[in-house]
């Protein structure tokens, strides 16, 4: 398998540093920009293409790590190629490998391969990457090829539908990006108590590294600790009267789904009263 990348973001520079220190042969890169082709191979020891078409001609499989508006507009560039039995992807978290229009008629396959990983610098991701899940979507055809690719790498894989597409992307965001708004927002209450930000957050920060170590080593039900967990409506009614108005029916609901975890936790206490605070309406 020798593969080729079309972008040269921090995607395209990590997964082929990545592969490249797990010996899979590269062809190189090509971009918009032939100094960003230049920089990505001299990373990852491979080569810079200033020609899309020598690219997918010295290469068996090719990721197109663009960003996802421009995906389309790539495979309108290659789709007229000669593309026989080379398999086609992106690595797009919310889009399927339908965005690859006809590609029955060139006798190529087209995938979906994401890896479920924040990719944050283009010279350092890669080096944690060894941790990352990888999520396939496509045809049948190779779908054991990619799970061993992905196996060899050391890494973990799993095959998604295309209609779980979106559910799937919703996941990761919800984990990550609206966890770091969460997370902004705890800091905001803390500043708005007279700490700088960034005090703010070194504060903050043991407590949640702290909370990520225990759901990691005992699960989300042994995890939890706080008023909901305790039925400590006295608490909870404190927040409610501090929090910014705008801000209630997102702590309501976020308690309640750990009331739900509570109620597993604990199958003998009664969180009834607590229930039913959680779920009067906001009033006017």
């Amino acid at each position: 398998m020798v593969i080729g990348f079309i972008g040269c973001g921090k995607v395209g520079f990590s997964l082929g540093k990545y592969f490249s220190i797990k010996g899979v042969t590269l062809s190189g890169y090509y971009s918009k920009l032939y100094t960003d082709a230049i920089e990505a191979s001299e990373f990852t020891n491979s080569k810079a293409y200033e020609n899309i078409n020598d690219l997918v001609k010295d290469s068996s499989m090719i990721f197109i790590t663009t960003p996802d508006d421009s995906i389309h507009e790539v495979w309108q560039k290659i789709s007229t190629l000669n593309l026989a039995s080379k398999i086609i992807c992106h690595t797009s978290g919310s889009l399927t490998s339908s965005i690859f229009s006809n590609i029955n008629n060139s006798d190529a396959f087209a995938y979906s391969i994401h890896p479920i990983y924040a990719f944050s610098h283009k010279y350092i991701s890669y080096k944690n990457l060894q941790k990352a899940y990888f999520s396939i979507e496509g045809p049948e055809h190779h779908i054991h090829t990619l799970k061993d690719f992905i196996h060899s790498l050391g890494n973990k894989s799993f095959v998604i539908d295309e209609s779980d597409k979106a559910l799937y992307h919703l996941a990761s965001v919800t984990v990550s990006n609206l966890v770091l708004s969460l997370i902004n927002t705890g800091c905001s209450y803390l500043s708005d108590c007279g700490l700088s930000e960034e005090d703010a957050l070194d504060a903050l920060l043991p407590l949640i590294q702290n909370n990520i170590d225990n759901i990691k080593t005992s699960g989300f039900i042994s995890a939890l600790t706080g008023p909901v967990e305790r039925n400590d409506l006295g608490t909870i009614t404190h927040h409610i009267g501090a929090i910014p108005r705008d801000d209630v029916q997102l702590y309501k609901n976020l308690s309640l789904n750990l009331l739900s975890l509570s109620q597993k936790k604990h199958k003998d206490k009664d969180y009834s009263n607590l229930k039913e605070y959680l779920e009067m309406q906001e009033d006017d």
